[in-house]
């Protein structure tokens, strides 16, 4: 698998494979992605929402790159935010 590790706060776009790695106010780090699974006859995605957190980034990183690659994901987005530098917000998330 390929990985993209993208600049801190900046966010994947929403049309690619991607785990989102954002510290939480205790200093743990919360895990979240979205990816399209390949392996199977329609376009199916699934998503990590709400997801697990770690006591470090990089174990939030593993966590993520293990499930995307049980998905079949051939290149990954890797989005990360601290508390002093959040993640942008997605478009999504944006108002009408």
């Amino acid at each position: 698998m390929d990985l993209v590790r993208l600049p801190v706060g900046k966010q994947a776009a929403i049309d690619v494979d991607c785990i989102r790695i954002e510290e939480r106010d205790d200093h743990r780090f919360r895990l979240t992605g979205s990816v399209l699974c390949k392996d199977v006859e329609e376009a199916e995605s699934v998503s990590i929402v709400d997801g697990p957190t770690f006591a470090t980034a990089a174990d939030a990183e593993a966590a993520g790159i293990a499930w995307a690659t049980d998905a079949g994901v051939d290149t990954l987005y890797v989005s990360s935010g601290t508390r002093t530098h959040p993640l942008e917000p997605l478009e999504i998330d944006r108002p009408l």
